[in-house]
């Protein structure tokens, strides 16, 4: 069974570990977000809620596909605001798959993105693109970058949800990029 989503197919498959759980994922993409790196976008939806939203989910693709190096250098200082917190946590010293970072210039250089999902927040609703993967300063958990509709960075985290509101339970969190334990960011006027 095949959906087309901004002109990409997403084909059912069936999960490995449960006979009864599908997942929607296309064919391998390139992400000018992640340097035209191919991934396979992964549709968090039901069949039911692909024909509810499917206006919604269509635009979120067509907004992730068209995010790009502007987008990344908007990330820089959210993602080094969440190196610094783990660095004020652990110490730099401590941190030991990297050199000490002054700066955000290359931060992108100790992260590996693998995922990308398009979901819905279950506190305020919204609609995302989920990137995560791993990160050299906390590879225990990794990091998760959010841009609300595809095109609006919404957080970057080590939690494994889709936004603020969503891991905090608290709609009001959603003023934040990165909520650490030292640290907040808010979005940076443009």
């Amino acid at each position: 069974m095949d959906r087309r989503f901004s002109g990409i197919r997403f084909t059912k498959v069936q999960h490995k570990l449960n006979e009864e759980w599908f997942d929607w994922l296309s064919d391998p993409v390139p992400i000018p977000y992640l340097k035209n790196k191919e991934l396979r976008i992964h549709l968090e939806f039901d069949d039911d809620e692909l024909d509810r939203f499917q206006q919604e989910i269509d635009l979120t693709v067509k907004n992730t596909l068209q995010l790009n190096d502007t987008h990344r250098k908007q990330t820089k200082a959210h993602l080094f605001a969440y190196y610094k917190d783990i660095a004020l946590i652990v110490g730099e010293e401590d941190i030991e798959d990297m050199p000490p970072l002054r700066t955000d210039e290359k931060i992108f250089n100790y992260i590996d993105l693998k995922r990308l999902t398009i979901g819905r927040g279950s506190v305020a609703g919204n609609f995302y693109a989920n990137f995560s993967g791993s990160c050299k300063w906390d590879i225990e958990h990794g990091v998760s970058i959010s841009f609300q509709r595809g095109e609006e960075l919404a957080m970057v985290s080590s939690i494994d949800h889709i936004c603020n509101s969503d891991a905090y339970a608290d709609k009001d969190q959603d003023q934040y990029i990165y909520i650490g334990s030292n640290i907040k960011t808010t979005p940076v006027e443009r």
